[in-house]
């Protein structure tokens, strides 16, 4: 048939088409196996998850990674009706446009498939075959597509980032169901992970296997047949064995007290001696005895949810190094591999949770994907935690939990807003939080945040979107319905600001253009915008409090006009400081919650953790003994700024004046949505 077929990434913002894709996927499921939703997000967040269209219908897709240099092919997937028509070529001609100075494409695929052919056709050569992980280790063909480019290794080795051995307690719990180790430990036999872990049987193991006897011996000799031998070194072994025990010995003098001690330390010398640079195990006895040594050179002993941690350390680095939370002295990054005690002090205890349970629910979520996250004090204490997970447009908050503490109120507040901040990057419209063992606080904070509480959960809207009410209450339906929420209630035209105000307060970042709700663009010198909003981010870290919270106090002379609130607030900053140069522009937005005017001793005791200004500087800004003060909460910087002469076009584009404000000046709906929607312009 005569199409147009047009190849190109998919926008991870594109919910509809992302459905259409994973709903291929689904249909091939048989063939491709199962992939997490999160990981079709992750492609697509990537630019790694190219989608073929004819004449507009999805017809294919591939979905790969790039490892050093090395293409790795996770999904090719052609519709059935589409198959035979050059598809898939073009599918893999637009990963190589893309990638020209990668070195080529991994791909791996079940013997029994009988897709050879194809594979040849497309440029590929078999680099071997080896027996699968799955539970009847059929043949897998390991396909090499080179870029011609020249390299000091062949086909994929270097693209391995974890080279792990393996004790017994993981062989058995691969094989034994029952045991409780056994969904973690198959975590390491994940298809996604195939590329980047290499898993190895060291002489230790083989030892310990020769001990057993009966059916267990025959399936341990089966399973361990598709791993890698690690290479041998006997002497180097025999050197880093004496190390260790040396090492050990120190802290428990006995050691090695049993013949799994010796089968232990003769498994993790092999190991070292081997070059590898992880041991798995689930034995924490072998973990306290000879993990630190090991660790010293060069070797860490993990948990196999530590290693799918381990690996996303080495290819994300940056997103476990301690990022400023809101340019305080408090910080936040995701829990590394070998870190799931730490969140043990977090467990509501006073609800029933027990600590080791906590720790088990991280684990998991490590296993099946998700991210975890840490949040750190001054002091460098762990002050809260939090694990996500998503699936479509769904941010789930499996765990969420704060330690005690004066801040406890505050960072509980920002890290929910923090929350709908992540939920609208990653294209989430929904944010469904755990209330199993949810501290008290918590859940009232998430409630008056605009959470709605169901049985097990609590859930609230993440719209982003700018509109009337009827385009808005059609975003949070489609939202509801997707996810399985109860419709929301009907929205009407012209609502009254404080409606206006709750809705987008509740449904932030939500605008509604068609409300009774006043928009003021409001001036403020870049000397104060640094600490009160955190833009531009100064040299110097914020106040931790004024930085924590998601409410904060403005200062002004009062003027001729009288401000209402609620209402929305644009910061225009009118001019540079002395730290960090900014031009002028419209930087950000903010809700105004309330406007207050009186003495200003009496407004500065009341408000001066929220504010910048010391006393006499409020005094200074007073007329006839009064000062203003503007209450304002959720302030979201823009992506883009305003410029000035930015500003000017936009507001004569609508027959506006376009000069500078000198106070808080009001301005109409449609030259808010016009500055909005370019601000928050991806």
């Amino acid at each position: 048939m005569g199409w147009e077929l047009v190849v190109e990434p998919l926008d991870v913002s594109d919910r509809g088409l992302m459905d259409e894709v994973i709903e291929l996927g689904n249909v091939a499921r048989p063939t491709l196996g199962h992939l997490p939703y999160a990981a079709y997000d992750a492609a697509a967040d990537n630019r790694t998850l190219l989608v073929a269209r004819a004449n507009g219908v999805v017809v294919g897709y591939a979905l790969y990674g790039l490892v050093r240099r090395r293409i790795r092919l996770t999904h090719l997937c052609v519709a059935p009706g589409a198959r035979g028509q050059g598809v898939a070529r073009s599918l893999m001609d637009g990963i190589r446009e893309r990638h020209a100075d990668y070195l080529g494409v991994r791909a791996r695929c079940r013997r029994d498939y009988d897709l050879a052919p194809m594979w040849l056709r497309l440029g590929f050569e078999q680099q071997g075959e080896r027996p699968g992980r799955g539970k009847d280790r059929a043949d897998l063909t390991d396909w090499w597509l080179d870029y011609g480019h020249s390299d000091l290794y062949t086909g994929d080795t270097g693209s391995v980032l974890v080279r792990a051995a393996i004790d017994m307690n993981i062989l058995r719990n691969w094989i034994e169901t029952g045991r409780p180790g056994h969904e973690e430990s198959l975590s390491l036999l994940a298809d996604h992970l195939e590329d980047r872990l290499q898993l190895f049987r060291t002489p230790g193991l083989d030892a310990e296997i020769e001990m057993l006897n009966g059916p267990l011996r025959g399936q341990c000799l089966r399973k361990v047949q598709s791993l890698a031998r690690a290479p041998r070194d006997p002497d180097r072994a025999l050197e880093i064995s004496a190390q260790l025990l040396a090492d050990a010995v120190t802290r428990f003098p006995k050691y090695p007290e049993t013949r799994q001690d010796e089968f232990d330390l003769q498994h993790v010398s092999t190991a070292l001696a081997g070059g590898l640079n992880v041991f798995v195990t689930m034995d924490s006895n072998l973990s306290k005895a000879l993990g630190p040594a090991a660790e010293r050179q060069g070797m860490r002993v993990l948990r196999p949810a530590d290693v799918v941690v381990r690996i996303d350390e080495l290819e994300r680095a940056e997103a476990y190094r301690p990022i400023d939370l809101q340019n305080s002295r408090y910080s936040r990054r995701l829990l590394a591999s070998g870190e799931d005690q730490v969140v043990s002090s977090l467990a509501n205890t006073t609800a029933g949770e027990r600590p080791k349970n906590l720790i088990t629910a991280a684990r998991r979520l490590a296993v099946e994907g998700g991210e975890r996250t840490v949040v750190f004090g001054p002091r460098n204490d762990l002050v809260a935690y939090y694990g996500l997970r998503q699936k479509g447009a769904v941010l789930e908050v499996e765990t969420l939990r704060l330690t005690d503490g004066h801040i406890r109120e505050t960072l509980t507040r920002q890290l929910l807003f923090d929350l709908r901040l992540i939920a609208r990057e990653r294209a989430a419209n929904v944010l469904l939080l755990n209330s199993t063992h949810l501290q008290t606080s918590v859940r009232n904070a998430a409630i008056e945040d605009g959470f709605l509480a169901h049985e097990e959960f609590l859930a609230a809207f993440v719209i982003d979107a700018i509109g009337d009410a009827a385009s808005i209450e059609h975003a949070v339906v489609r939202a509801a319905h997707a996810a399985g929420l109860a419709r929301p209630r009907s929205l009407r035209p012209s609502m009254i600001a404080t409606s206006a105000a709750e809705l987008e307060q509740f449904w932030w970042p939500a605008k509604v253009t068609d409300a009774e709700l006043t928009t003021y663009l409001v001036p403020i010198r870049q000397a104060f915008s640094s600490e009160l909003l955190g833009i531009p981010v100064g040299l110097w870290r914020r106040d931790d409090d004024l930085g924590l919270s998601r409410e904060h106090v403005y200062y002004r002379r009062p003027g001729k006009q009288k401000l209402e609130s609620p209402a929305r607030i644009l910061w225009y900053i009118s001019q540079g400081g002395n730290s960090v140069a900014q031009s002028a522009a419209i930087v950000a937005c903010s809700q105004l919650d309330a406007v207050h005017i009186g003495p200003p001793d009496e407004l500065h005791s009341r408000f001066q953790h929220l504010g910048v200004w010391n006393l006499a500087t409020v005094t200074e800004a007073a007329t006839h003994g009064q000062v203003q003060a503007l209450r304002f909460t959720n302030t979201e910087i823009f992506g883009r700024d305003i410029s000035l002469p930015r500003y000017r076009k936009l507001a004569e584009a609508l027959g506006l004046s376009g000069a500078p404000p000198q106070s808080p000046k009001r301005i109409v709906s449609d030259l808010f949505a016009a500055i909005y929607h370019e601000g928050m312009a991806r």
